[in-house]
């Protein structure tokens, strides 16, 4: 089996919609999803071309916005075809409408066809675009990995085998119900809290002797002090070390490696930055004003174009305005506000009361003397993802 051509069709009206599709394009691109838009290239107008596409692509986002008045009667609306389409062909639906006017096919959907579950719609915020296609990006299928796509159309492709062979066994009288019992949405299994447990230390050379002392919020700290962080998360997700310096600098502690995937991280299995057993030095020039431990259930992509920049890279202005806009749009619970549901890229949802991995009983460090230590973890607790941030003073030894 080969691999999709694309991730995510875009099925449009055609006329009225140009700047909405452009916008939703353009964002989900930049988030890394290869994204198929009909009558941008030759020969998908319409017909076996289009349905085609839509069968290349594992989501299928029906897009709503105002129709220019009189331009499209609704019998000859293109996305009608499309979502039949994409129901036979078992894409993953969602819809990314504008609320501000009525679409039928968006609110009801088609006829004989299950209605729209409420997981599947997100409302297309003109004020709010780029919050809009992340909450559209992350209920996409498409983000998985290709082996995982993969082995998720064996299982598809069985289970339409089975379902076929059950079909014909059954009177014709319920073979409506089992179609209907079938062609229902259904969640993957829900995800806890995402939950963070953590320490931070450090070490300085005090009255000739090299002596630890706990980091917090707020701690103040000199020119040579050293520190580090240890951190272990409560589900698998991808989690990003980030030290702001007092003269603006960001730099990433964690990930180490400028790969991307390097992010991940294992629920249970414990992490250290900077790693492989270093410290952080203050330095005397520039200090150290912020430490920020950032994690979730799904990668970040700012903090991922951040992790894999080199010192070529943007400026640190630019730096610290992707490190800020991260944070400010977190799906933690305290940041960005977002109703719930929510959902990971996968569409597993957020649910309360689940059991996260349990923390470790301790964080060992060993100082530069030889002497081991150990700190009892803090707990911080997110939705979608959570923050740490150490806001980092100076004083005197």
């Amino acid at each position: 089996m080969t691999p999709a051509e694309y991730d995510v069709f875009l099925s449009r009206r055609g006329v009225g919609d140009e700047d909405m599709v452009s916008e939703v394009a353009a964002g989900l691109t930049r988030f890394g999803f290869r994204v198929f838009v009909p009558d941008r290239e030759a020969g998908t107008e319409g017909g076996p071309s289009r349905f085609a596409a839509i069968e290349r692509a594992p989501d299928f986002v029906l897009l709503s916005a105002p129709a220019v008045p009189g331009a499209v009667a609704g019998g000859d609306d293109p996305r009608r075809a499309d979502l039949s389409h994409a129901f036979k062909s078992r894409r993953n639906i969602l819809v990314l409408a504008d609320p501000v006017h009525v679409d039928s096919l968006a609110r009801e959907g088609l006829p004989g066809r299950p209605p729209f579950a409420d997981w599947q719609r997100v409302a297309y915020d003109r004020g709010r675009v780029r919050e809009s296609i992340a909450l559209v990006a992350h209920r996409l299928h498409s983000s998985s990995e290709v082996q995982d796509r993969r082995f998720m159309a064996r299982v598809k492709a069985a289970a339409v085998t089975v379902a076929i062979l059950l079909a014909v066994a059954v009177a014709s009288r319920a073979v409506p119900a089992a179609m209907k019992w079938w062609n229902r949405p259904s969640a993957p299994p829900p995800l806890p809290r995402f939950v963070l447990y953590w320490a931070a230390y450090g070490q300085r050379v005090q009255n000739g002797q090299t002596v630890a002392f706990p980091v917090r919020d707020g701690t103040a700290v000199n020119a040579g002090d050293q520190i580090r962080l240890a951190f272990s998360a409560g589900s698998d997700g991808h989690a990003y070390v980030v030290v702001r310096d007092a003269q603006g600098g960001v730099a990433t502690l964690f990930p180490g490696a400028t790969v991307r995937g390097a992010s991940r991280v294992r629920a249970g299995t414990v992490y250290h930055a900077p790693g492989e057993g270093r410290w952080l030095t203050v330095d005397e020039r520039a200090g150290i004003a912020a430490i920020s431990l950032i994690a979730g259930h799904d990668p970040l992509e700012n903090l991922e174009e951040l992790a894999e920049e080199t010192d070529a890279g943007p400026s640190p202005a630019a730096r610290m305005e992707l490190l800020s806009s991260t944070i400010a749009g977190l799906l933690d619970g305290r940041h960005a506000a977002v109703p719930r549901p929510v959902r990971t890229r996968r569409g597993r949802e957020i649910v309360d009361g689940l059991a996260p991995a349990p923390p470790p009983s301790a964080f060992s460090a060993i100082l530069s003397s030889g002497s081991a230590l150990a700190y009892a973890p803090a707990v911080q607790t997110g939705l979608l993802s959570t923050v740490v941030q150490i806001r980092l003073g100076t004083g005197s030894q």
